[in-house]
């Protein structure tokens, strides 16, 4: 068998993409991800409990959802939920071959075929079959509508997820319950084929089970579009597996196609792993892992007192100085991430920033370079300020890209032309809330800098902070201006749900036909010259219509206990937990 993640890397990261809300992450130096496969039994876990920190409660089992669909959720469920590919720890895509295969087999029409692994099992026993990609296809893709009409006009989608690209494009499969292979064929080419199914599949037959049918039933719904069946099954998708703190739902409803079970939860103090014991894959290093929970800016001082083993704080200054002051009380990992910071407009109607004059203003008073210059650059001395959001500053494509799609407007400050804008408009005093994350010490700094700033021009800055950011991003009467991270991945076409009119992950009432039409033809584009030439289209217009400000990538460190070992920086969104079972105790 294949562990979990030593396979073989199939797709290099080249640009920005993403998919979660960021709450932290890291890199590696080392590109190495390959290994050897092995053809032994499961070997046999041992060791004492790992502890790690996060920063962020737990809240859903259900990752895939519009409500669970975040970084602090995915945090704990790298362990627990299994999938046909996940990320390396340089983003680079890994295939779990324990879990199951996929191919092409045709071109015209593009078809994947998947075979599931004989042997892979829910640890309550069942089946990992064409059940669970059924399921997976008729809540991402297949489009499904209620009744009921939303606020803007259109049908509420029956499952609610945050993006449907790649899933919209797939054919329903045709396989029977209990089925081990199955095609996903497309109606058009699609660039990232590799990466449409999720890294974290969820179990077909729990759903059944609380929606009153039996899986075969399921698989019939979903066979006849039967939407008045499949009614209770979204109601228990969209929302049943979303949990309070310390809330633990029964065992029996959270089976893991992983390497551990979640087994405890003591709201707001820790969530504990335990070994899976039916995992068809190798065994982990360590039977037990424990997820702490504890703000960043105290997550240095309790790894020097051993509450903790592993911790991958955001970074700042004074982080990294207590690390290098502990010496060899800890082992650091640092190199770049794939996460970045911006500023995102609320630019739904009647909001301040409708306003693109004022998006202007508040765009020319930004100091970016102090920002980096202050934040960053004492941690990371290569940090740069970053112009685009689909191309990371070392993507070969970079330069070429900035080039063509940003004039340099809003490199430095430029208080007067800020404030022409602002009294033109008749603005002057007017409250622009910055929503970010509490506790969170480098964007309070951040906000601080752009008050400091924007205050002279005319503005009235407000920090806005909030402990839950994913709710509060949402609510787009609470802010002006959200200061947050998306979490990068090597996902090309994952941005459309950040950028198309209406999409899951554009709250912010932003829609422009042009970056729309580009976007629908990046999907399908495999052409690389073409998806480069697509994609500078769509930065020259997010530039020129002032959907964001992009700000810089995150530096990444990571540190751990010195008698920890296999612990490794990820720079895509799954986080240093990426391989939580490869972790284990010297």
């Amino acid at each position: 068998m294949t562990t979990k993640r030593r396979g073989m890397a199939v797709f290099a990261v080249l640009t920005a993409g993403a998919l979660a809300l960021s709450a932290c992450g890291g890199g590696d130096d080392d590109n190495e991800s390959g290994g050897s496969d092995s053809t032994e039994s499961p070997a046999e876990s041992s060791g004492d409990p790992i502890t790690v920190a996060s920063d962020a409660e737990f809240t859903s089992y259900n990752g895939n959802s519009e409500t669970g669909n975040g970084t602090w959720n995915a945090f704990v469920l790298n362990g627990v939920q299994d999938g046909f590919w996940d990320y390396g720890p340089q983003g680079e895509i890994v295939r779990n071959e324990a879990f199951g295969t996929y191919e092409t087999t045709s071109e015209d029409p593009l078809t994947v075929h998947y075979t599931f692994a004989e042997d892979a099992v829910w640890s309550d026993g069942v089946a990992i079959d064409c059940d669970d990609l059924l399921l997976e296809w008729a809540t991402q893709g297949a489009g499904y509508e209620t009744a009921e009409i939303g606020e803007d006009g259109n049908p509420i989608p029956l499952f609610r997820v945050p993006g449907t690209t790649g899933y919209d494009l797939v054919a329903k499969p045709t396989c029977q319950p209990g089925d081990k292979e199955v095609d996903y064929v497309y109606s058009e080419p699609f660039a990232d084929w590799q990466q449409v199914t999720n890294t974290n599949m969820l179990p077909a037959h729990i759903v059944a089970e609380q929606a009153g049918m039996t899986p075969e039933d399921l698989v019939t719904a979903i066979q006849n579009d039967d939407l008045e069946a499949l009614a209770p099954v979204a109601e228990f998708w969209n929302t049943g597996w979303d949990m309070e703190p310390g809330a633990l739902l029964d065992p029996a409803v959270l089976p893991s196609s992983g390497p551990y079970v979640i087994d405890s939860w003591e709201a707001g103090q820790s969530l504990t792993l335990v070994a899976n014991e039916n995992y068809y894959g190798d065994a982990p290093a360590t039977d037990t892992i424990v997820v702490r929970f504890i703000p960043q800016d105290q997550q240095v001082q309790a790894l020097a007192n051993g509450e903790v083993d592993v911790i991958a704080p955001q970074v700042s200054v004074d982080l990294v100085q207590a690390l290098e002051a502990l010496g060899d009380q800890v082992t650091m990992i640092t190199g770049d991430e794939m996460t970045w910071e911006h500023l995102d407009f609320n630019q739904t109607p009647g909001a301040v920033m409708e306003d693109p004059n004022l998006r202007q203003a508040f765009a020319m008073c930004v100091p970016r370079q102090q920002i980096v210059d202050n934040l960053i650059a004492p941690a990371n001395p290569e940090a740069v300020v970053m112009n685009l959001r689909e191309f990371f500053p070392w993507d070969p494509e970079y330069d070429q890209v900035v080039g063509a799609a940003y004039g340099g407007e809003y490199d430095e400050p430029d208080i007067e032309g800020a404030k022409a804008l602002i009294d033109a408009a008749g603005a002057a005093g007017t409250q622009v809330r910055i929503l970010r994350s509490d506790p969170n010490p480098r964007r309070a700094d951040t906000v601080a800098a752009i008050k400091a700033s924007c205050d002279q021009a005319g503005f009235e800055i407000v920090d806005t902070p909030t402990p839950d950011l994913g709710a509060g991003i949402t609510d787009v009467t609470s802010y002006e201006v959200a200061l947050f991270a998306w979490a990068g991945s090597g996902v090309l076409t994952s941005g459309a749900s950040l950028y198309r009119t209406a999409e899951g992950q554009n709250p912010y009432g932003y829609s422009n036909p042009d970056v729309d039409a580009a976007w629908d033809e990046l999907v399908v584009t495999t052409d690389e010259a073409r998806q480069v030439e697509l994609l500078t289209e769509i930065e020259t217009n997010l530039w020129a219509d002032l959907f964001s400000i992009p700000l810089y990538a995150h530096p990444g460190v990571t540190a751990h206990a010195p008698d920890v070992t296999g612990v490794q920086q990820n720079s895509a969104q799954t986080q240093v937990s990426f391989n939580m079972e490869e972790w284990a105790r010297s």
